[in-house]
């Protein structure tokens, strides 16, 4: 391995021990509603036209890991953009053609209109419905946008134990203590509108496990992201989690505080490594 290129493998490998928490959630939701984890970039939003276009439709270039991120790529040498449409969920009328032939139109409703995060530079929000043009200088990542409104749980930057391992096998193995999740909401206001994700966990051991559910529901003013954590763990024998409070991730260059369902004010931690507002709540 080339030496300049390790620290991105590496950064690679944490980013990956990270996404684990989402990733086994993805898989878990798929074992009970054959949701699955990959999909189509189409999926959930059948009623935009251009998900139905033929570029759209091999799934080569682009599709959802979970409900939240949105995974492009490129695939050419030389090439340091990427194309990737950006699926709209508002109701389309039936007479309207692909974005590629004429303009849209769409019933309003009173759901904002789903939007975007580059989680790459230059960090931009981007507007549901088009086909956008994304950096992908191969040294940084691959092309990844969040929805806004989705929620992305996140672990240790490590290989973590079970609850139930009595005897590591690995004794590099560290606990499973530590729980974040890293929310997208809007530039403003989300006026009055709250996005609910939910996520779960058991013990990964059992062959026949407790599954618990945690949901996490924001909104947002110009001032505050606003945010509501609930859990549902059976009273008897349910599994609980190792970790005790749990952690809220800004995007980059949101400068907003984190205020709780009474009114309570958010642990402000500071900026982690990549510049992220990081809030704790206990739990």
């Amino acid at each position: 391995m080339y030496p300049a290129i390790t620290p991105l493998i590496r950064d690679a490998i944490k980013r990956r021990y990270e996404l684990i928490p989402y990733l086994y959630s993805s898989a878990l939701e798929s074992h009970m509603t054959a949701t699955p984890p990959q999909r189509w970039v189409g999926w959930g939003y059948e009623s935009d036209p251009e998900v139905w276009t033929s570029a759209l439709l091999k799934g080569e270039t682009q599709y959802w890991l979970g409900s939240t991120l949105l995974v492009g790529g490129v695939y050419e040498p030389g090439i340091k953009t990427a194309r990737i449409y950006l699926p709209s969920d508002r109701n389309f009328s039936t007479s309207c053609r692909s974005t590629s032939e004429s303009i849209i139109s769409a019933e309003v409703d009173d759901k904002p209109e789903v939007g975007y995060i580059n989680l790459n530079k230059p960090y931009q929000h981007l507007t549901a419905g088009q086909w956008a043009t994304i950096d992908s200088e191969w040294q940084t990542s691959v092309p990844i946008l969040a929805k806004i409104g989705g929620a992305v749980p996140v672990g240790k930057p490590a290989a973590t134990s079970s609850p139930l391992d009595d005897k590591l096998e690995f004794p590099s193995l560290v606990p499973d203590d530590y729980r974040g999740v890293e929310i997208f909401p809007p530039k403003g206001s989300s006026d009055g509108y709250s996005w609910s994700n939910t996520w779960y966990e058991d013990d990964g051991v059992s062959s026949k496990p407790s599954i618990s559910t945690f949901m996490i529901s924001y909104s947002s003013t110009e001032t505050d992201v606003l945010v509501k954590f609930e859990k549902d763990i059976e009273k008897e024998g349910g599994y609980v989690p190792m970790w005790k409070d749990l952690t809220i991730i800004l995007p980059v260059r949101d400068e907003r505080m984190v205020t709780l369902g009474d009114g309570e004010k958010a642990v402000y931690v500071g900026k982690d490594e990549r510049d992220r507002g990081v809030f704790k709540i206990a739990v």
